[in-house]
């Protein structure tokens, strides 16, 4: 669903989703060893780097966004709204509801803008990490601020703040943008 492939691939699945203004995600990635950058990274001692977390963190801000979006145009072509998690899972997997879950995604160009992060816990192989996204707030010229944090079982392994950047493909083309 999301605009990334491999290896930068940070989310292995969506476990929890609320729309809205001040809606959340929840998502969760496993850490292996066979991760291409867990080999590069201290290599006599194996630990998720923190920029990987930060990029679980942007990614997970970006499907929540992406979910947001969404609900928004199925509610706008449909005229009723997804409020549960399994509503919006059914609504995706109709045809209807690929083709405009491809819409939105190539409607929107973005990217991990800025990032005030606290690290407390290292991360390793084998961990399962636990991100939660909320959407603080946004504005006009696109920027999208989120509250996040990262738990591996009941330790907190980072939090923080992050800023995504958003908007429009054919605004940002009409800017020069260079977009892939």
């Amino acid at each position: 669903m999301g605009a990334w492939r491999s290896p930068i691939f940070m989310v292995d699945r969506i476990t929890d989703f609320r729309p809205g203004e001040n809606g959340t995600i929840t998502v969760m990635k496993h850490v292996s060893f066979n991760d291409p950058y867990i080999n590069g990274h201290f290599p006599d001692n194996p630990i998720m780097p923190g920029v990987m977390i930060a990029e679980i963190f942007g990614q997970a801000s970006e499907y929540l966004s992406l979910l947001n979006d969404y609900c928004l145009a199925h509610y706008k072509a449909c005229d009723s709204e997804l409020k549960k998690f399994d509503d919006i899972s059914q609504s995706l997997h109709t045809q209807e509801g690929k083709e405009r879950v491809l819409a939105e995604r190539h409607r929107i160009v973005g990217f991990l803008a800025a990032q005030d992060l606290k690290f407390k816990h290292v991360v390793v192989p084998g961990d399962t990490i636990e991100v939660t996204s909320q959407l603080s707030m946004s504005d006009s010229h696109g920027f999208y601020h989120y509250n996040v944090n990262a738990r591996v079982g009941r330790h907190i392994a980072s939090q923080g703040k992050i800023i995504n950047f958003r908007v429009e493909r054919a605004r940002a083309e009409n800017r020069g943008a260079v977009i892939n």
